[in-house]
Formats: structure tokens, C-alpha cells, sequence
């Protein structure tokens, strides 16, 4: 669901705390993997900009969470291994967070993040629109 916090802290903030936590631990991670990346609220959730283009953005929605990846044409890489989980187009959704699941997220961030230049859905005017359902 689309937020109009107006801070990644107040975002997370208003969540029930089993979701603040698995969105924090999530967050977490993509920080860790990347130090120097730059963190805001695009389109109503935090998102996560590395060299000046969206990487990543994290998402509480309705029935799910959910790791919005940007450059959604690199998750090509990972089509079997996606096939095990909910995902749309550009995202992988979840419920709850397994070891599993972080680890697939881990190598997801780290390959997409490297290969970001190599996307032919870099930073397209009205991209990040269709990765969110108003």
C-alpha cells in the first residue's frame, strides 16, 4: 500500500512490529551489501538509489511484503530459483522471512547491484509506476 510517511523511519514506524522487523532486517541487508547507497521514499515506500539509479524499494502491502527490485529485467538470472516463491514482474513477496529467503534476496541484491548498468529498464520514465498498484 502506497504510504504518504514522510521518512523511511516513520514508514516503518507505522507498521505492526512483525513486519517492521522482517522490512528492517531486509533494509538492513541491502545496506550492509551496499554502504554508500542512498535511501528515500519514491512512490510512497523506501527505496534504495545506487549511482544515482533505483535498485530496490521495500513494500508492506495488504496481504503480503514484498522486495520491489527495479532493474526487474536482471531477475532473469534467478528464474528457477524464483519459481520456489510469490513473485510479480519486478517483485519477490513474502510473508515471513526465512534463511532461505534472505539468502535468495542476499544474491538477488548483490547480482542486480552489479549488473545495473547492463538493464535495459534502467531508470525509464513511468517504470517504477507499473511495479506499484496504486
Amino acid at each position: 500500500m502506497k504510504s504518504d510517511a514522510p521518512s523511511v523511519e516513520a514508514y516503518l514506524a507505522q507498521l505492526p512490529a512483525d513486519r517492521r522487523d522482517a522490512l528492517v532486517m531486509v533494509r538492513d541487508l541491502v545496506r550492509r551489501i551496499w554502504p554508500g547507497i542512498q535511501e528515500d521514499m519514491s512512490y510512497g515506500m523506501p527505496t534504495f538509489h545506487l549511482d544515482g539509479h533505483a535498485l530496490c524499494a521495500l513494500a508492506s502491502q495488504k496481504s503480503f511484503m514484498a522486495l520491489y527490485i527495479m532493474p526487474y529485467d536482471l531477475l532473469i538470472a534467478f528464474k528457477n530459483e524464483l519459481k520456489l516463491h510469490d513473485t510479480g514482474r519486478s517483485c519477490i513477496r513474502f510473508k515471513r522471512l526465512t534463511p532461505e529467503l534472505l539468502d535468495l534476496l542476499d544474491r538477488v541484491l548483490k547480482y542486480t547491484g552489479t549488473r545495473l548498468p547492463e538493464s535495459t529498464h534502467l531508470d525509464k520514465p513511468g517504470n517504477i509506476k507499473s511495479y506499484v498498484k496504486p
